[in-house]
């Protein structure tokens, strides 16, 4: 293999793929870059098994060929090179050779044969989405996906996939986050499917597909695998085995008491009651539709906070408590200037929203007993 890119490209297209490389991993392999030459273009591919990533530089090649190199030293070096140098790649044996002017560097390599496949999935069906509406969604949705492993379908992003939208919802049991977005395109054999993808992977979409200028971005989806296409990069995932809770019938319907507050002031003073919070982290409101007035408290050993927030009350007077974290989970994953408040009582859900917006929604259960 012989082939000359540009440092700048080839490190963007190296730290990419780096992120789906094993870290700590005991088969040295996997924390190993695959780099071969396929027409004019250095393909990259990086995989734990889990997940893989492929990202495509485009460059001069010379010879054809492959080379695997572990991941960290190579990156650690071409980070230090300048934006626009240029570098010739060069195999010798199984191991690296790349060259700028008057410095060459040997990166030791292992066999290319030991090195797992990038899977190629058997699509089943394919669904795109505006780039910035998925990456948007993701993010909202992940506030509430579970972080351990003990539930695999907790700490996964469930997607239902139908002609008219594609809803992407998160749960951890305590709190819950749906949104709904229009696809661009979608297979004509689908008419409703559903799958999980891991949090891993999720996050890994929202910072490996944040830049670029295309405006869509694919899912391919086969039998317990995916892979997601976004101009020169490409991720692959297995999916999530399990099933996903039945949780239509925990989100509010009717509300009993209805609070519309300016966002950046509900915000502003869940911050501050959380310095006085005990260990259990709860926050209390006190809802009073006759004074258009919410009262927030919280008390701890260091000392007690307590604000009066006059806003727009509509329904019955309530007095309830809430983890402030998943509150303010909730509230800062909203845009706008005003966000809504749904009580169906002290003991039910809350369900959080901008107005009228009915696409987009975040539930969370109340705390038992008082601050």
């Amino acid at each position: 293999m012989k082939c000359s890119v540009i440092s700048e490209n080839f490190k963007k297209a190296l730290s990419y793929v780096e992120r789906a490389t094993g870290k700590d991993t005991t088969i040295p392999i996997l924390g190993s870059f695959f780099i071969s030459t396929e027409g004019s273009t250095v393909k990259i591919i990086g995989t734990n098994l889990e997940i893989g990533i492929q990202a495509i530089v485009r460059g001069t090649i010379q010879e054809s060929g492959a080379v695997v190199i572990p991941a960290r030293p190579l990156l650690a070096f071409i980070a230090t090179l300048s934006k626009n140098e240029k570098i010739t790649l060069e195999s010798r044996d199984v191991d690296l050779v790349v060259s700028s002017g008057a410095e060459e560097v040997v990166f030791k390599g292992y066999s290319q044969e030991d090195f797992p496949p990038f899977p190629d999935v058997k699509e089943l069906y394919c669904i795109s989405a505006q780039k910035e509406d998925m990456l948007g969604v993701l993010q909202r949705s992940l506030i509430a996906a579970a972080r351990s492993s003990v539930k695999p379908e907790l700490a996964s992003v469930y997607f239902l996939c139908e002609r008219e939208f594609i809803t992407i919802a998160a749960t951890d049991s305590f709190r819950l986050a749906e949104q709904k977005i229009k696809p661009t395109a979608i297979s004509k054999k689908l008419s409703t499917e559903s799958f999980l993808v891991p949090v891993r992977t999720c996050e890994e979409i929202i910072r490996i597909f944040e830049y670029g200028e295309e405006k869509d971005i694919k899912f391919f989806i086969g039998k317990g695998e995916i892979k997601v296409v976004y101009s020169d990069i490409v991720l692959y995932s297995r999916l999530t085995e399990g099933v996903f809770p039945q949780y239509q019938p925990i989100i509010p319907k009717k509300f009993t008491t209805q609070m519309t507050i300016k966002k950046k002031e509900i915000e502003r003073n869940i911050k501050r009651a959380s310095i006085f919070t005990d260990k259990l982290q709860g926050i209390s409101l006190q809802l009073s539709p006759k004074q258009s007035e919410c009262m927030m408290e919280s008390k701890n050993n260091l000392g007690t906070y307590k604000t009066s927030l006059k806003t727009e009350i509509q329904g019955e007077s309530l007095a309830v408590v809430f983890n402030y974290h998943y509150l303010l989970d909730g509230v800062e994953s909203f845009g706008g200037e005003n966000i809504f408040f749904g009580f169906s009582g002290e003991a039910s859900p809350l369900l959080i929203r901008v107005p009228k917006e009915e696409h987009s929604f975040y539930v969370v259960m109340p705390m038992r007993g008082n601050t």
